[in-house]
């Protein structure tokens, strides 16, 4: 690829992004509704408003609770998922209870740890925790089952024992297979069902919590800037997530 294609690729996100902002001014325009859809310009101004009212504090409160949460689904998730696909049986007894639990919104799971006692920070954990944990260790469990068995043919042709094909082989294939292709989509899960569970328990500080009260209010120049800060944070956390995954586990 010359330089001017990699150019051309590379400036492709940011025209993107200009084709969404004259797309949203031509939308605001035709609506001429400005106290309901407001345009860019007033959205970006209220953004602004909102960041200099602390609002960055309320973001950085979600997205820690989405990372929390997202790392203690992986420590929880590859190793159960690891087991599920070690045996044929075992997966199969499991995909159609895992594969039901998947269909369930997380954010109705909040129930749960409210009934048993853990309520405040460690329910809204433990909720959005459930919500990429079914992920991956169904993705963990598929990678396996679904391995080529040519390779673990061979290193049994070489007296390659259990452990050292776990270890060596099986691991690696499972966070190679399931852990980065689905990085993105198992942090924007959390991240999205985070500020749910903060809509719903209310903590003393996070994006839902903060939502809510906007559209309480009805101060949809305050919603629409929430929504475009959110996004744009979202969009941050996946990438970044990605971006580590990818380093972590280069040999993807």
């Amino acid at each position: 690829m010359n330089r001017p294609q990699r150019f051309l690729r590379a400036s492709l996100p940011l025209a993107g992004v200009i084709l969404f902002l004259f797309a949203w001014q031509v939308a605001a325009a035709l609506a001429d509704a400005p106290s309901v859809f407001p345009g860019p310009v007033p959205t970006m101004r209220a953004a602004g408003d909102l960041l200099s009212a602390g609002y960055s504090r309320d973001l950085a409160a979600t997205a820690l609770r989405a990372i929390a949460s997202w790392v203690l689904a992986l420590l929880i998730g590859v190793p159960l998922g690891l087991m599920l696909g070690l045996s044929r049986w075992a997966h199969d007894l499991s995909h159609g209870v895992v594969a039901f639990l998947r269909s369930l919104p997380a954010f109705m799971l909040i129930t749960i740890p409210v009934v048993i006692g853990l309520g405040g920070e460690t329910s809204r954990i433990a909720t959005v925790t459930s919500a990429s944990l079914l992920i991956i260790i169904d993705e963990c469990a598929e990678s396996l089952v679904t391995l080529p068995q040519d390779r673990v043919e061979l290193i049994h042709a070489y007296h390659g024992g259990f452990w050292f094909i776990l270890t060596r082989v099986l691991i690696f294939e499972a966070l190679g297979r399931a852990v980065v292709p689905v990085a993105r989509t198992t942090i924007g899960i959390s991240f999205i069902v985070a500020i749910v569970c903060e809509s719903l328990l209310i903590p003393a500080s996070g994006v839902g919590a903060r939502l809510l009260t906007s559209l309480t209010a009805l101060e949809m120049a305050s919603v629409y800037a929430f929504l475009l800060l959110t996004g744009t944070a979202g969009l941050i956390l996946n990438s970044g997530v990605h971006y580590l995954a990818r380093r972590i586990i280069f040999w993807t």
